[in-house]
């Protein structure tokens, strides 16, 4: 009896350790992919800076993305668009927007040759980056195979997007909630990812957005009455809008800012 309850420890013993290793190695090839992420989004050239993280280089046979902008409904890339594109260790993989990428940089793309994609804007934009899975299929409602996602709007239009990427992007644990959106104008710089610490969770709370004018709340190119009374909605809402400061607080401090930035004029 011992007998067999030792060699019935030791199968037991050895299924697990198999079954962990299968987890692990599963863990891992995600990991590797979800280390490629959007850093950069540049509003005025209309160009996307994707950074691979890993130390490994990352071939895109196979992936796709999703994205949809105010009017255009969702448009996904081609299935074939990324096949031979590979991005080198710690590399930035670029997509160009306005189409002016450069031939001598060859992770520079334009976005008419790797689409096709939703028409780039600033009043309401998401996008989401896909790898495929075994069988060489991207699956777009599954978030195991979503890589990075990231979404805004103009806050004063207050527009909602819809589709089953920003609902997979919760899911997989890449972004806060469907219904957040990075605040942005239409005179917007830049997106810029603040957390660089390869964390896959974000939210509007984890990006710089500079503006040309940051006390335009209206975003109408005036300052006036209409500019106070949507700052104060805002930060009653605790929308990142108002979060003057950019500390993650909403207190004396911003409405402070926002006073002086009011006095001072733009640019602010």
């Amino acid at each position: 009896m011992q007998m067999k309850y030792g060699k019935g420890l030791v199968m037991k013993t050895t299924c697990i350790a198999a079954l962990t290793l299968l987890a692990l190695a599963g863990t891992e090839a995600i990991s590797a992919e979800r280390d490629l992420q959007f850093i950069n989004i540049l509003g005025a050239g209309g160009n996307v800076f994707i950074v691979n993280t890993h130390d490994q280089e990352l071939p895109l046979d196979g992936w796709r993305f999703s994205t949809q902008n105010s009017t255009s409904g969702v448009v996904h890339s081609d299935p074939n668009a990324f096949d031979g594109i590979v991005v080198p260790p710690h590399g930035t993989f670029l997509i160009f927007f306005n189409d002016n990428a450069r031939d001598d940089f060859p992770t520079h793309f334009n976005a008419s040759d790797i689409g096709p994609f939703a028409p780039f804007e600033m009043d309401a934009y998401s996008m989401s980056f896909y790898h495929p899975d075994e069988q060489g299929n991207v699956d777009f409602s599954n978030g195991d195979l979503m890589v990075d996602h990231i979404q805004w709007r103009r806050y004063i239009l207050g527009l909602e997007l819809d589709n089953e990427s920003m609902i997979a992007a919760v899911d997989a644990g890449l972004w806060e909630s469907e219904d957040e959106y990075i605040p942005v104008r239409t005179d917007t710089y830049i997106i810029e990812l603040t957390d660089r610490d390869n964390v896959e969770l974000h939210s509007p709370d984890d990006y710089n957005v500079i503006f040309d004018c940051r006390p335009d709340i209206s975003d109408d190119g005036e300052l006036n009455f209409f500019d106070i009374s949507l700052f104060l909605q805002a930060f009653a809402d605790q929308n990142p809008m108002a979060d003057v400061s950019r500390d993650g607080n909403f207190n004396f401090f911003d409405v402070s800012l926002y006073i002086q930035s009011l006095g001072a004029g733009c640019p602010f």
